[in-house]
């Protein structure tokens, strides 16, 4: 699987199927990053989502095609098991699932998600699937975010530093089968997300 974004594919390495990638951020930094992926993997894609997010990518039309899992219409937010199911039902040709935590961790305890998102892995695995999600790391402990970068095969961390007036992005890989990085500048402009020299 690749992003679509040269730098984070050279920096990720061999994304393989059964792999899942975590995005580490803060609010939705990054959401950029997941629709470039699931333009880049245009007609194999399925992600779970909110209403409004769902509003937001069917205005994209490279998105055309895309199979939406979709929080409060497909199913209520208690209802994990209808979303695992579904995920079982996707057809064999899509290989790339995305999922959105935040909503999920208002209605549970995160331990609960954390369960939710192994079977999500499991899943994966089993059926050869890349699965990515996203999670704003301010709403988990440390020990629980650590828990969902065991499961993971590669974790993306995005920070924001806020210094008066001026807003500092970084992204970096902590987890790989390739390697691990420092952070690198992270702009995102316009839809499209660039990333630049090295911040150490």
């Amino acid at each position: 699987m690749k992003t679509g974004i040269p730098k984070l594919d050279d920096l990720l390495g061999d994304v393989e199927p059964g792999s899942v990638v975590l995005i580490e951020t803060v609010g939705e930094l990054g959401i950029e990053i997941i629709i470039n992926t699931l333009i880049e993997n245009k007609g194999k894609s399925a992600a779970f989502v909110t209403p409004r997010l769902k509003r937001r990518m069917e205005k994209t039309p490279a998105l055309n095609g895309l199979i939406y899992l979709t929080l409060g219409e497909d199913f209520a937010p208690q209802e994990l098991f209808k979303i695992t199911h579904s995920v079982r039902q996707l057809p064999n040709d899509r290989f790339l699932g995305v999922f959105f935590l935040q909503p999920l961790l208002v209605f549970h305890p995160p331990q609960t998600v954390y369960r939710f998102f192994s079977e999500l892995s499991d899943i994966a695995r089993e059926r050869g699937l890349v699965l990515m999600t996203l999670v704003d790391k301010r709403l988990v402990s440390d020990k629980t975010l650590a828990t969902f970068e065991d499961a993971s095969t590669h974790v993306i961390d995005i920070v924001e530093v806020v210094e008066g007036f001026k807003i500092t992005r970084g992204i970096r890989i902590k987890k790989s089968p390739k390697e691990i990085s420092g952070y690198y500048h992270l702009e995102l402009k316009e839809g499209k997300v660039i990333i630049g020299e090295s911040l150490g």
